[in-house]
């Protein structure tokens, strides 16, 4: 208590820098609003940048006085150096590729091997991308017939993305790079891909301008980025964003739209046609009023995850010839939890994920919509899953408070699972601490699912310290989730 006195003390003489103002206001609809510190939107500002350097001097001087700081960045340094497993997947290649790390890398090396069991290689090792550290690995797409394999980078943290391509068997780096691309993969057809991008901006104003008129390109590999052709652009809406998906079988291309309401809008083209601007699109929704997500094209039947006439979303098909909403069948109803995933396995399968009170369950089933069986969990968590429409194999890694990601391997025919992968924490018994389901009333009645976690012995008398954390927007579900850094806490009495 003495050390917190102490603290509160020191933080109540801290003398603030003041920041910039003005006397900006806006007016909504009548009413007026003031927004005083406008001037910190210019962030490349000398009045800016200086408040900021003041701003990180008081911040380090008072982070600098407690006495135990060193000790928690110790200990915070230990529970975090452990081995962490990500989920192998199949690609394209036939070639498993996961993500790891053996402790504490700032980012996780990619890996590949041909089969389970095999010493595996590293295929792309982010850490080496950049001398400090500040290029991230973002994201990688294979080729249909998995020859090259495209990879995204991010500088610095930055939204803006630079696409690279290997060859998949050697490992080469080949002579294609795009600049200036954004919210975006590689998404591949034949011997290229296509991208979303944003003209280049002005020099210096990289990270602060807005961005308009975001474009889709189509990249053919041994061209130079000047050669790509325009694929898709919306003239009228300036500020919408735009996104391409391609089946697997190649046969068409799907545009999605955002930026404007709650969902996105939804187009396609067939392959034949999307290199001749003079063919038209097929709308299937105009609107972003609800989400609509192709999970794939199946011999001329698109699957879609939809929250159109079901707000806790559903499965619908639609044929590919007459694909507008109103064409659109049913395939698996609303359910009582909330549908956020599906992906097609093993041809003829559909795994889907739901969350339902705040953790998620996992069912499968035939292709029809029939359900198969439900895929049960160790306990309240969150999973994720990785499978391929040519093999009944299919990964899932399941996480939870005090269950850091364990991976298991499921036969979709058997239904049996067996564990791949296990996490341990040295020093930690995970048996030692318990997790809770708790609903909370809100003012109108709802109940609220809320988690309690805890070290056995803890007495939940109102006098022990919670460290609450909540979130609220976007529709995001905050699912359970394995933290190391939160056993600091918890073996404390938290």
């Amino acid at each position: 208590m003495a050390i917190i006195a102490g603290n509160a003390f020191a933080a109540s003489n801290i003398k603030y820098p003041e920041a910039p103002k003005s006397d900006t206001v806006d007016e909504y609809f009548g009413t007026k609003v003031a927004d005083p510190f406008r001037p910190l939107e210019n962030d490349t500002a000398a009045a800016t940048t200086a408040w900021v350097e003041a701003e990180n001097l008081v911040t380090q001087d008072y982070l600098s006085k407690i006495p135990f700081r060193d000790n928690i960045r110790s200990r915070l340094t230990s529970l975090n150096n452990y081995h962490k497993h990500g989920m192998p997947g199949k690609l394209h290649d036939g070639a498993y590729y996961f993500y790891e790390n053996d402790g504490l890398r700032n980012q996780s090396i990619l890996y590949r091997m041909n089969h389970l069991g095999d010493t595996p290689e590293v295929f792309i090792d982010p850490n080496s991308l950049s001398d400090d550290g500040t290029v991230a690995l973002t994201g990688i797409s294979q080729s249909h017939n998995g020859k090259y394999t495209a990879y995204t980078i991010s500088r610095s943290g930055s939204d803006w993305v630079e696409i690279f391509v290997m060859d998949t068997a050697s490992k080469q780096l080949l002579p294609d790079h795009i600049l200036w691309a954004k919210f975006t993969s590689a998404v591949w057809a034949g011997d290229g891909f296509f991208y979303s991008a944003y003209d280049q901006p002005e020099a210096g104003k990289e990270f602060s301008n807005a961005n308009e008129f975001h474009r889709i390109y189509y990249h053919r590999l041994g061209t130079p980025q000047s050669e790509d052709q325009l694929i898709y652009m919306d003239a009228e809406h300036p500020l919408h964003f735009y996104s391409a998906s391609v089946p697997d079988d190649e046969s068409v291309l799907f545009v999605y739209g955002g930026g404007e309401g709650l969902g996105n809008s939804l187009q396609v083209k067939k392959m034949a046609d999307v290199f001749d601007s003079a063919k038209p699109w097929t709308i299937i929704e105009p609107s972003q009023d609800f989400e609509c997500s192709v999970v794939d094209v199946i011999n001329g039947t698109i699957y879609i995850h939809t929250s159109w006439g079901a707000q806790r979303y559903r499965m619908m098909t639609a044929d590919i010839n007459a694909p507008q909403r109103e064409n659109w069948k049913e395939l698996i109803a609303q359910q009582e939890g909330v549908l956020v995933g599906a992906e097609i396995a093993d041809e003829n399968k559909i795994v889907l994920t739901y969350d339902r009170d705040a953790s998620q369950r996992l069912y499968l089933h035939n292709i029809d919509g029939s359900l198969i069986r439900e895929i049960v969990l160790p306990t309240y968590g969150s999973v994720g899953t990785s499978t391929s429409r040519k093999s009944s194999e299919m990964f899932y890694s399941f996480t939870s408070f005090t269950y850091p990601t364990v991976i298991f391997r499921y036969d979709i025919n058997s239904g049996n699972s067996e564990l791949y992968k296990a996490t341990e924490l040295p020093g930690i018994n995970f048996d030692d601490y318990v997790t809770e389901q708790v609903f909370y009333p809100s003012t109108d009645g709802t109940k609220i699912p809320m988690f309690i976690t805890y070290k056995k012995g803890v007495k939940r008398d109102g006098n022990t310290p919670v460290y609450l954390y909540g979130y609220g927007g976007f529709n995001v579900t905050l699912t359970p989730g394995f933290s190391a850094q939160r056993f600091i806490w918890l073996e404390n009495g938290g």
